[in-house]
């Protein structure tokens, strides 16, 4: 029998022992979590705080858009003012909800993380890890999972709550799933930072400061950065008609708070506080034009209600998206999205985190030395498997 027939069982055999530890890991710290009322405790006052905020969204929306119908202020006829009054409510909900959840993601998951590999060395317990037939990556894998679970249980028992923006509408389903996308990106991303910094010192509470420290570093910092480096690339600028400069955007890659900006600012019909907001970091939602000379373009125009174009020029149609990049009152208005990168780019994070966390957990001597090679690992495989086997004995005969 050659090599290679023998390494592909025994490479099926290496990944179920991997997953058998990772499953045997997880189930140990979530036997450990829900064994009290703690966790579920916790998770009936979220529920309870996410209800309350809905509640008193609607509170304050609802006599606004009752007499906002009544006064006719979002134009049309009948059904139509009681359709937009009545997504302006959903809207309102959806963006709330999101934010809120998102803190709540940035908090919760670096606490369940920093502490989980620290906490083992803290109590002299991580040797006997090592020294069990268990990966120092199935190790790191399923403490990973685990501290995640929670937080996974607690996004997935609000959606029915977000859920109910459909029923004043102005959010679709695919509003909710980009949601979902960036709150989970953002609890991967976090948690995976609080775990590498948990392998990386020896005390949690170093751990839990250096994580919540990078956690506001992406959050707030990358805000604070951006709006420096754009007022310093904008200082010499002499006449108020020339192009605004911009930090790269990739800085705002990091930042969950620009993704859920991003994904509640497509639910707004007309231009809002979000759109406005996202439009300055150069893609995210286009800025759409309020009036009729927002952005013109090469043929005559005028708009009831508004001042015409210049000479020679037409108007974009107010309310509607600008389909490529150009620069309006000196925005940036591609129509481009910050979600997607926001979330490749800690999905790419987490991966690099968590195998570089895999070698941390190890002693200090055996972190980054890998003495056997794979086809030492197959030859010496092929070898135990072949002792005391006739069929193969038999094979090489």
């Amino acid at each position: 029998m050659s090599a290679a027939a023998v390494a592909a069982p025994l490479e099926r055999g290496r990944f179920h022992e991997f997953a058998s530890a990772v499953a045997t890991i997880m189930v140990k710290e979530l036997r450990s979590r829900f064994r009290g009322r703690r966790a579920f405790v916790v998770l009936t006052i979220y529920l309870a705080i996410l209800a309350l905020i809905a509640y008193g969204v609607y509170t304050v929306m609802g006599p606004q858009a009752r007499s906002q119908v009544a006064g006719g202020a979002f134009g049309g006829f009948g059904g139509l003012n009681a359709a937009n009054a009545s997504a302006s409510i959903g809207q309102a909900i959806f963006a709330t909800l999101s934010m809120f959840q998102l803190l709540l993601v940035c908090f919760i998951a670096p606490a369940f993380t920093a502490g989980a590999i620290s906490l083992e060395r803290e109590k002299q317990t991580l040797d006997l890890l090592i020294s069990t037939p268990m990966r120092p990556g199935a190790i790191v894998v399923g403490k990973l999972l685990a501290a995640l679970a929670f937080l996974l249980l607690m996004i997935l028992a609000g959606i029915p709550l977000s859920a109910l923006v459909f029923m004043y509408g102005g959010v679709t389903i695919g509003d909710l799933l980009r949601q979902l996308v960036v709150l989970l990106s953002a609890a991967l991303g976090f948690g995976t930072i609080g775990l590498f910094f948990s392998a990386f010192v020896k005390r949690t509470q170093a751990s839990t400061v250096l994580t919540y420290s990078t956690m506001l570093a992406f959050t707030i910092g990358t805000l604070l950065v951006f709006v420096f480096w754009t007022a310093l690339a904008n200082r010499d600028t002499s006449s108020p008609f020339s192009e605004r400069r911009t930090a790269p955007e990739q800085l705002m890659w990091v930042n969950p708070a620009v993704a859920m900006a991003d994904v509640v600012a497509n639910t707004e019909s007309v231009p809002g506080t979000f759109s406005s907001f996202v439009s300055q970091f150069g893609t995210g939602s286009p800025l759409v034009p309020t009036t009729a000379t927002d952005l013109c373009g090469d043929g005559p125009c005028a708009v009831p209600g508004s001042d015409p174009c210049p000479a020679g020029a037409i108007c974009q149609v107010p309310g509607s998206r600008i389909p490529d990049r150009a620069t309006a009152f000196g925005f940036n208005t591609r129509y481009d999205h910050f979600w997607p990168r926001f979330a490749a780019t800690f999905a790419l994070l987490a991966v690099l985190l968590t195998l570089i966390s895999m070698r941390l957990v190890l002693p200090a001597g055996m972190r980054f030395v890998f003495r056997r090679q794979r086809g030492a690992r197959v030859a010496s495989a092929t070898q135990v498997a072949g002792d005391g086997d006739p069929r193969i004995e038999e094979a090489e005969a």
